[in-house]
């Protein structure tokens, strides 16, 4: 719980209601709680800096927005949130506080030989940032990887329960 209020606190512009010693509980709408938890993910788990995080957030929140991510979405299948295609981000690190973002989208996946579990996944890209070259060859080695989709799921499952 102090994670998230420090998260909030960093992430959020001050709360309209109240401040930190007055007493009212802060009120989350579902992009603030969405924003915040994708920030507490790419702090917490990814060992990136508040800084740098905010930076992401700022980078991607066109993105988020457009593809429904501020939006609570109907009770989450097994496979996500419903009729949301599966993202995944690619975040590479340019030089100081910058970034490079690669979004690849699932379109289809269909099992190639049933043996050995072979699939075919075919995908769209989409490249963001100072480096938007259509391919891995432009990009440092190094990065980090969230299922977006799936990390919006999670949220949906963590917040239902709540």
């Amino acid at each position: 719980m102090a994670r998230w209020k420090r998260w909030a606190r960093e992430f959020l512009p001050p709360d309209p209601l109240g401040g930190i010693q007055s007493g009212v509980t802060r009120q989350f709408n579902a992009k603030e709680a969405f924003k915040v938890y994708l920030a507490g993910h790419l702090v917490g788990a990814l060992k990136l800096t508040i800084p740098d995080a905010a930076k992401i957030l700022n980078d991607l929140k066109p993105w988020l927005k457009s593809q429904g991510f501020f939006q609570i979405h109907a009770r989450p299948t097994l496979n996500g949130a419903r009729n949301m295609p599966q993202h995944f981000l690619f975040i590479h690190p340019e030089n100081e506080q910058q970034f490079s973002y690669c979004i690849r989208t699932v379109i289809q996946t269909e099992t190639v030989e049933n043996d050995i579990s072979v699939k075919r996944t075919t995908f769209s890209e989409t490249h963001m940032g100072p480096s938007k070259s259509n391919g891995d060859e432009g990009h440092p080695v190094y990065g980090h990887v969230i299922a977006v989709t799936r990390l919006y799921t999670d949220f949906l499952n963590k917040i239902e329960v709540v």
